[in-house]
């Protein structure tokens, strides 16, 4: 396989992922803004705010990860998102929250075993994408 497509391959992944957790976002914006709520972390105009403006932002960048538009800003912005969902989840383990992830509807989050598998595919998520980034800048964009 050439390292355009495994690279190709690792980006489409993450952005299929990306896709359908902002598609169920999307067609329900209210059990989102609970799954927020049960962070515990943001006031409620806040978590309404993201509520919308998240899912917004997970397609465009899923969009531009599979089609290559934009894709070194989209997975930048996916690195981060990553991260940030990780320490989400990980301050709600640490806390004893039983969460809704708000993921790919609802998904809660009650024993260690379910926020350790919930970081596990985020951090999945996190090595494919600096993967496919290391496959490109090891072959050159021209090449991937």
């Amino acid at each position: 396989m050439s390292p355009r497509v495994f690279s190709w391959i690792l980006y489409a992944v993450v952005g299929l992922f990306f896709g359908i957790a902002a598609t169920v976002k999307l067609l329900d914006p209210e059990a989102f803004l609970s799954s927020l709520l049960t962070y515990e972390l943001f006031p409620y105009e806040v978590a309404l705010g993201l509520a919308f403006f998240a899912p917004a932002v997970e397609l465009v960048v899923a969009l531009a990860l599979v089609s290559g538009v934009w894709r070194k800003g989209a997975a930048l912005l996916t690195v981060l998102m990553l991260v940030f969902f990780i320490g989400l989840v990980a301050q709600g383990m640490a806390r004893g929250l039983e969460m809704d992830c708000g993921c790919f509807g609802e998904n809660q989050l009650q024993t260690t075993a379910d926020y350790l598998i919930k970081m596990g595919q985020n951090v999945l998520l996190l090595l494919a994408v600096v993967g496919a980034w290391l496959v490109e800048k090891r072959f050159g964009s021209e090449q991937v």
